[in-house]
């Protein structure tokens, strides 16, 4: 029989080329869909193909989705200079590659939409916040991530569909965390103001999570989020991270005031050199809103699914990637 075809927007990126590496592994044929100016750097010298389009403009996309049995959209903007470009990336894009699957034929076998924990919000009094909870979004980016996942989710009567949300994700090649390393290699473990607890999952386990919703029938027409472990903190994780890195270093209280400082500095560096800045007084209000806690408790079992990587080992790894990339 012919393997599975899977159409994954956002291929590029950190999450996209884990997800397409895990269907590599598990038999799928791959075609990942990337705009002329994406990098192919974590896809090279694998066998996908590729198809040249942008799920913000329809022009492409009919021909990508065709023959496709699974789509897996993980094409998205988790920062961006204004709530406008959140609404064009996560929302207008979701509406556009959702119209080209629904007007193929044969439709596909799965739609399946990478969502995220910021779509729910955060914790309310420390507990972990589970799916059939309203969602309380705090940010543009939340906002649109959830607006993206309604779309996705109200096409249900028309295609198979499935909804992911990840907490944060880390492993090789992310870039969010490599800045909490490269701190600690200078000797500063930077904390946040209070105790902030959150959930967070390895991007190896969370492609695993993927292959799940797409293979399994009970999937369909559900939303899971994907942690594991379901809870950690700066604290924990910052010591797990000196010890990946054979060092030593101090605590660094950041004050609320330098937070809100560095994030409007940040936006004005990026209004002038035209960069999305990856600090912004929203970003802040995010990350500062309290606990960020999951359970990953339905996935785990209706699907099956469990993390395989114990967080202070999949810490340990990414630090020897960093250092093997050079990057630390």
């Amino acid at each position: 029989m012919t393997a599975p075809l899977a159409l994954v927007t956002g291929a590029s990126g950190f999450v996209g080329s884990h997800i397409v590496d895990e269907l590599l592994r598990r038999g799928a044929r791959v075609r990942c869909l990337l705009r002329s100016t994406s990098s192919r750097r974590w896809l090279e010298g694998k066998p996908v193909d590729f198809a040249e389009g942008d799920v913000r403009h329809r022009e492409g996309l009919d021909a990508a989705v065709a023959g496709a049995d699974w789509i897996v959209h993980a094409a998205g903007l988790t920062h961006a200079p204004s709530a406008e470009e959140f609404h064009r990336a996560n929302v207008l894009g979701t509406e556009q590659i959702l119209a080209a699957a629904l007007g193929t034929s044969p439709a596909p076998r799965r739609f399946l939409y990478i969502s995220s924990q910021a779509a729910a919000g955060p914790s309310r009094n420390g507990a972990p916040v589970t799916e059939d909870l309203e969602p309380r979004p705090v940010s543009a980016y939340g906002s649109t991530k959830l607006a993206g996942e309604n779309l996705v989710m109200q096409a249900g009567d028309r295609l198979p569909v499935v909804a992911l949300r990840p907490p944060a994700v880390y492993g090789p090649r992310e870039k969010a965390l490599l800045k909490y390393f490269r701190a600690v290699k200078c000797h500063v473990r930077p904390r946040l103001p209070g105790s902030r607890r959150f959930s967070i999952v390895y991007a190896v386990d969370h492609a695993r999570a993927v292959w799940e919703a797409l293979t399994q029938d009970r999937a369909v027409g559900r939303i899971y989020f994907v942690g594991g472990p379901d809870l950690t903190s700066f604290e924990e994780t910052g010591r797990m991270i000196e010890r990946a890195m054979e060092t030593w270093s101090l605590p660094f209280q950041i004050p609320g005031f330098l937070l809100q400082a560095a994030g409007l500095a940040g936006e004005l560096v990026g209004a002038v050199t035209g960069r999305t800045p990856f600090l912004s007084r929203e970003k802040i209000r995010e990350i500062t809103s309290g606990d960020w806690i999951v359970s990953s408790g339905r996935i785990r079992t209706e699907l099956g699914w469990s993390p395989a990587t114990a967080l202070e080992d999949g810490i340990r790894e990414t630090a020897r990637w960093y250092r093997e990339a050079g990057w630390v």
